[in-house]
């Protein structure tokens, strides 16, 4: 073979020993990592499958049916996810009360079973004083000791197989007090001499009118919680703006004012309620804008005070927290304009919004197989 001609260099590439070597270990290394993630997560997963077939075996099959379904959603890609899926059809064909009641949304019973026993315990004391002439504390006492106890074990009965979602539940929940309000107002219009008794029956016949008329709607909506932050806001701004604008109009103290705030925040809850379907908002966002909304009253009220000393009317002072309120929650709603809305952040599998890499603790597990070690799991 002849020589290369004179300003001719050839380089060949080649890999020696220890280069080859090193990316054999890189390899090994990398297979080692994604062996011990998916080793890991195996574990765990049969740790949670094996938890919920002893569940099984001793009878506890409501709770054993919520451990499948952690299988099923918290690891979604083992062997134990689709045993998982096939122990919990099996158990939905058994058709058993505490398994049924796991296929049924119930989010909002604990929120309904609350509010239901702090109701009937203000239904309790009603009941009491319209029941008793006298003052005495004795019939107030019995009338809470009864009512509280009747609210917690009747709703606990009447939502035991029931769905009740949290939107469901804050529907009912907040038209039971606004009920109860509207109920009060409209009985102190009613009766000139304000007749206690007159007025605790306009508020019970309220609170129920309101909790019976959701109770049927909500068989046949399901609003969101967005939706209910928005319509209890734009009752309570409706009310507020009334006062303010019915004292700004001079409107005269009394139940020409009261009755122009009780419409007012009828009119901003329905106001909302039209609205509500039509806009996509969160809850946290509609928290901020009425937080806003406060910030802009407050501060109109602080200027109100440092001027007061002016004699200002109060056609004025009421004028400028108005103009406050509004202000504020229009700041409110161009400020957080960019909040994302609902279910834009959710995630679409448990990887999803995970760091690049996790490094996981130390695991040693003992068991009739063996024992199985794992003292460094990096998952990329």
């Amino acid at each position: 073979m002849s020589a290369p001609p004179e300003g001719y260099y050839s380089v060949t590439p080649y890999l020696d020993v220890q280069n080859i070597v090193a990316l054999i270990a890189i390899f090994v290394c990398a297979l080692f990592f994604q062996s011990s993630a998916a080793s890991a997560e195996s574990s765990a997963a049969e740790q949670l499958y094996e938890t919920a077939f002893r569940l099984i075996v001793e009878g506890d099959y409501g709770v054993a049916y919520d451990r499948l379904n952690e299988v099923i959603h918290e690891y979604p890609d083992t062997v134990y996810a689709r045993l998982a899926e096939n122990r919990k059809q099996r158990l939905e064909q058994l058709n058993l009360p505490s398994i049924r009641r796991k296929k049924i949304d119930q989010s909002g019973r604990i929120g309904t079973v609350v509010f239901s026993t702090l109701y009937s315990t203000w239904l309790g004391i009603g009941t009491a004083r319209l029941a008793d002439n006298t003052d005495g504390a004795k019939t107030v006492a019995a009338g809470m000791m009864v009512g509280a106890p009747t609210g917690l074990l009747a709703s606990l009965i009447a939502t035991r197989n029931a769905r009740l979602t949290r939107g469901q539940s804050a529907l009912i929940n907040s038209s039971g007090y606004w009920g109860t309000w509207q109920g009060l107002g409209w009985a102190i219009l009613i009766d000139e001499n304000d007749s206690e008794k007159l007025l605790i029956s306009g508020a019970m016949i309220g609170g129920l009118s309101g909790i019976l008329a959701t109770t049927v709607l909500a068989k046949r909506i399901d609003p969101s919680l967005s939706d209910m932050g928005i319509i209890n806001y734009g009752a309570l701004w409706g009310t507020w703006l009334s006062l303010t604008a019915g004292k700004v109009a001079g409107i005269p103290d009394g139940d020409e004012l009261l009755a122009w705030t009780l419409v007012g925040g009828n009119l901003g809850a329905a106001a909302m309620a039209s609205l509500s379907p039509k806009i996509d908002i969160t809850l946290s966002r509609a928290n901020l804008i009425n937080l806003g909304g406060i910030i802009g009253t407050i501060v109109a009220s602080g200027v109100v005070i440092i001027f007061a000393e002016s004699d200002i009317s109060e056609a004025v002072a009421f004028g400028s927290l108005m103009v406050g309120g509004i202000a504020g929650l229009i700041v409110g709603n161009h400020v957080t304009r960019h909040v994302p809305p609902p279910g834009a952040n959710k995630r679409l599998s448990r990887r999803a919004d995970s760091a690049p890499w996790q490094l996981y603790s130390h695991e040693l597990r003992l068991n009739l197989d063996g024992v199985r070690a794992n003292f460094l799991n990096i998952k990329f």
